[in-house]
């Protein structure tokens, strides 16, 4: 799966940290400054799910609180 972390540069490398804790992350790509005179970078992430750890009922939980429009069921 590919995901696009964009944000501050700040912001990527925060999420990026936290997202190598919960999921096989591949590969990294370095930042890549947004068009024009923003301050914002994007980073792409290559990540596999990891097939030995079960899904959380925490995310079915946090679902039922806060529907989101379009939702995957």
């Amino acid at each position: 799966m590919k995901l696009r972390l964009w944000g501050t540069p700040a912001e990527v490398a925060d999420a990026t940290r936290r997202l190598v804790e919960v999921l096989d992350v591949v590969a990294v790509s370095g930042p890549s400054p947004d068009r024009g005179a923003s301050v914002l970078v994007r980073v792409y992430l290559e990540v596999r799910l990891d097939p030995t750890t079960p899904s959380s009922a925490t995310g079915a939980t946090r679902a039922a609180r806060c529907p989101r429009r379009g939702e995957l069921p």
